[in-house]
């Protein structure tokens, strides 16, 4: 793997935490490289935190007004030693729409890849296809 910072994406959490039948086990080795790298070797956004916790709630049939099944989640993303958490900034929005245009993304995908970028990450950790248009390699 290449030196720097990388960026995981919504799937990786999804399929580790849904224990995904064909992708979970994978997702899981991600998982356990970011438990055991050090602090800001991985960057994932706080939309990626939202947004996992829609596709779970879907998945398991849990509404985002049980506390403890957000807790759950928030405690399994938020304890993984390796990951920092970056904010979405009103900035990004503009460099989001930016990147709609210039690599075909939709919203969600440019909105990662411009967090990926501010944070300086050189590759993501993703099964979405989408980020091989984008100047981040994509591992998986």
């Amino acid at each position: 793997m290449a030196a720097g910072k990388k960026y995981v994406d919504v799937n990786v959490f999804v399929y580790w935490l849904g224990n995904h039948p064909t992708l979970g086990k994978i997702a899981k080795e991600w998982i356990r490289d970011v438990e055991r790298s050090a602090k800001g070797s991985y960057v994932t956004s706080s939309l990626t935190v939202y947004e996992v916790l829609i596709v779970m709630s879907g998945l398991t049939g849990n509404s985002l007004e049980n506390k403890r099944f957000v807790e759950k989640v928030l405690e399994a993303i938020f304890g993984l030693r390796g990951l920092e958490i970056s904010p979405i900034i009103k900035s990004d929005f503009t460099s989001a729409l930016e990147y709609m245009g210039k690599y075909g993304l939709d919203l969600e995908d440019a909105l990662h890849l411009t967090v990926a970028l501010r944070e300086k990450a050189v590759e993501i950790v993703s099964n979405d296809k989408d980020f091989d248009k984008t100047p981040l390699r994509r591992i998986f």
